[in-house]
């Protein structure tokens, strides 16, 4: 074989696993292996060699459609079980904003954000968000329209509420920082069946510079900033299975008073036994259920003042249980509130998608103290979701709350009967009318 040939063939083979975003080369074929490796950090592991190699990003803030100044190198490869992501971000402009932050709170860091739209519908995406130290954000993308009352969070913003598991970790160098992804497949929802496409897009942060680049060319007059990502194309084999988790419950409530005539202290406990389920019926599937469960370690709200008493308050829902899937719950004019929903006895969700249609169904039953004639209110909702087109959909919702003081006739109150005594506001010592 001759040099020319030889030189071609390598041209080749560099060119297939390098994908160059601002080169319009944004549909990567996925590299399957079957191994395992330590997320510690560091890209020395011979697996990383073979991995697709993500370039050529773009400016995206504070204007688009130019090349960024910075050099961002990112590794996709993929096992049975789970997606692995290789971040090499080189910084010779300025200092590597980093420290060890609380869970989604790396917004003041250097960052780099990842989206998967495993569905490939161009309005849906997961995120998953490390810092140079590999400190996690997760959360969901969505530009379905409408927001969730009291997130905060409009149509196309990042929702952070819902947390997945998954492994990072990261280390700043002299030119950079590196870091190191791990996300399993059973912590992602992704459509039945194989090949499979998804939508990809990588997203960097640049603190000191205040710039955000991009893998492929978005454009900020886009209606659609998800639609816009480049394409992960040749999934198959990838291993899900049915991912059952229990979380057991056991409070208890000790009240005391002081007994007359003694005047000793009298205890009363009431133990309290619940706990929730979460059942991965599929990769495309989740049901979800809890009895009696124990929000206390829930994060307090923030206190909010009713300046004008005509509009109601809204609080952002971080209970688990209304975390997980409430965005497929999600209408233009916000109709769900899960909050009003305030101390379930016993609750059910199941969220999916069948082939193009989202499926969402809550049913709870809630405490008999939130009504005033002390029965179990029962909530019912159901969200029908169906996409046509490329970024069309249509759907429909129903909302239903039963309870005793709906359903309960009101009769005449028994009348007594009264003697000549009431004339002068006395009772009848006879009839103790």
């Amino acid at each position: 074989m001759s040099l020319s040939l030889v030189l071609a063939a390598l041209v080749a083979v560099t060119d297939s696993a390098t994908h160059n975003g601002r080169a319009g080369q944004t549909t990567v074929p996925a590299v399957r292996a079957d191994t395992t490796i330590d997320v510690d950090g560091r890209l020395d592991e011979p697996v990383w060699r073979r991995a697709a190699l993500l370039t050529g990003f773009s400016l995206y803030q504070p204007a688009d459609g130019r090349p960024a100044p910075d050099s961002t190198e990112v590794l996709v490869w993929y096992s049975p079980t789970a997606m692995h992501f290789g971040v090499r971000a080189y910084e010779p402009h300025g200092p590597v904003q980093a420290t060890l932050a609380d869970r989604d709170r790396v917004s003041a860091d250097d960052n780099v954000e990842i989206q998967l739209d495993t569905f490939d519908e161009g309005r849906r995406a997961f995120v998953f968000i490390v810092n140079p130290l590999g400190v996690q954000a997760d959360g969901t993308k969505s530009e379905a329209g409408g927001f969730i009352p009291g997130s905060n969070v409009m149509p196309g913003q990042n929702d952070l509420s819902a947390d997945f598991r998954w492994q990072s970790k990261g280390r700043v160098t002299e030119w950079g920082y590196e870091v190191e992804i791990r996300i399993p497949f059973a912590s992602l929802r992704y459509p039945v069946g194989a090949p499979q496409r998804w939508g990809l897009q990588i997203v960097r942060h640049v603190q000191h510079s205040g710039y955000e680049e991009t893998w492929t060319p978005a454009r900020r007059a886009s209606a659609s900033f998800i639609a816009q990502a480049g394409k992960l194309v040749g999934l198959a084999g990838m291993r899900h299975g049915q991912v059952v988790e229990l979380n057991p419950e056991l409070t208890n409530t000790a009240a005391g008073a002081a007994a007359a005539p003694s005047g000793d202290w009298r205890y009363r406990n009431d133990a309290q036994l619940g706990g929730n389920v979460r059942w991965a019926v599929g990769s495309d599937v989740v049901l979800n259920g809890t009895v009696k469960p124990d929000f206390s370690q829930v994060e307090a709200d923030a206190t909010q003042i009713a300046t004008d008493q005509r509009f109601a308050l809204f609080y952002p829902e971080r209970r688990p249980f209304f975390v997980e899937g409430s965005d497929q719950f999600n209408v233009p004019n916000t109709l769900v509130y899960t909050r009003r929903i305030v101390r379930p006895e016993a609750a059910a969700k199941l969220t999916g998608k069948i082939g193009r249609s989202d499926v969402a169904v809550l049913s709870a039953v809630d405490d008999r103290a939130t009504t005033s004639d002390a029965s179990r209110p029962l909530v019912n909702i159901v969200r029908l979701r169906r996409d046509f087109g490329r970024q069309n959909t249509a759907g429909i919702l129903y909302s239903g709350r039963t309870s005793g003081a709906r359903a309960t006739t009101t009769s005449p109150a028994p009348t007594r009967a009264w003697c000549s005594a009431a004339s002068t506001s006395r009772r009848c010592r006879r009839c103790r009318a």
